[in-house]
């Protein structure tokens, strides 16, 4: 929260209207309100204190001693302040329980309490609440802390320091959690305990998992003989990341054992290829001698049959003489 303005009329020792600019001090960062006693700085406190709540924490009986002792009848009592909570400016107008003058007839009326808060929307003042209750839960939303909270930390009255060093540890716990807005830090962690225990059920399920995947992969491991020799004993490691790398281990053989297999079978595949050739050749050789064999034989019969063969042609030529 940051203060602007401040406007006090006809409260505490102020009768006249006072102004308080506090921006002019915001270059400096902090400043000091200084004075002989008596001349008003704690009722600059005052007046802030009693602009957002209602109260002054030094009057215990109440806001009856708030208007002035110099004020006429007549003379009104106000405080206005203007103050910034984040990208929000707000003016709130309060004005305590006081006697004056009646408009008809004679004699005092009491005068009730007044509360406005205002936004500053776009240059232009606009009403959000009118009534000193409204305006205290408006309030309360806005500044986030209440008046007892405020009281003990933003603005320490005179002798109610001591009340806050000697508060309980949960009173003080309490206040410094509205304070410094430690609720949000405690949702944070209240959420990274719930995703961390959501995270935790995920492992413990992921590293079930892995357990029977791995129980799959070493009995797969022992029936394929991928360990070496010296590893096959019982006592294999327990933990999930020692078996896995047994595992890899055993994957990088099975890939090497492959690997040779792969490269045997490309071997015996060229030679069963090889040997199909030879075998058709073979097969085709064969089939020619069986023919040449088949032609020499029925060139032997012809040879053979050749003189009768010369005979038959002499009979048919005396025949044909005869026949002429």
């Amino acid at each position: 929260m940051r203060l602007h303005h401040l406007e006090l009329a006809g409260f505490g020792p102020f009768r006249e209207r006072q102004s308080v600019d506090f921006e002019a001090f915001e270059r400096d960062g902090i400043f000091l309100i200084a004075g002989r006693t008596g001349a008003g700085k704690s009722s600059i406190l005052d007046g802030v204190c009693f602009a957002l709540y209602g109260s002054v924490p030094r009057y215990e009986s109440g806001d009856k001693r708030l208007r002035s002792d110099h004020c006429a009848p007549e003379d009104p009592t106000e405080v206005r302040l203007e103050f910034t909570v984040g990208e929000r400016r707000w003016r709130v107008t309060r004005a305590p329980e006081y006697q004056r003058p009646s408009r008809r007839g004679s004699g005092l009326t009491t005068e009730p309490t007044r509360a406005e808060l205002e936004e500053l929307v776009d240059g232009a003042w606009v009403g959000r609440a009118g009534k000193p209750r409204e305006v205290g839960l408006l309030l309360d939303d806005v500044l986030g802390l209440n008046a007892l909270q405020f009281q003990q930390v933003i603005l320490l009255a005179q002798n109610r320091f001591s009340r806050f060093l000697l508060a309980s540890g949960t009173e003080r716990q309490s206040l410094l959690r509205a304070l410094f807005g430690s609720r949000r830090y405690e949702e944070y962690a209240r959420e990274l305990g719930e995703r961390s225990k959501a995270a935790q059920h995920e492992l413990d399920a992921l590293g079930e998992r892995a357990r029977t995947l791995l129980d799959q992969a070493e009995r797969l491991i022992a029936a394929h003989d991928l360990l070496p020799v010296d590893e096959r004993a019982d006592d294999l490691p327990a933990d999930l990341a020692a078996r896995r790398a047994a595992v890899e281990l055993a994957e990088h053989r099975a890939a090497y054992r492959l690997d040779t297999l792969a490269r045997e079978r490309a071997t015996a595949d060229d030679t069963r290829a090889a040997a199909d050739a030879a075998h058709a050749a073979v097969v085709a050789l064969a089939r020619d001698q069986a023919e040449l064999s088949r032609a020499r034989t029925r060139l032997q019969a012809l040879e053979d049959a050749g003189d009768e063969i010369a005979g038959d042609r002499r009979r048919l030529e005396a025949a044909r003489a005869a026949e002429v």
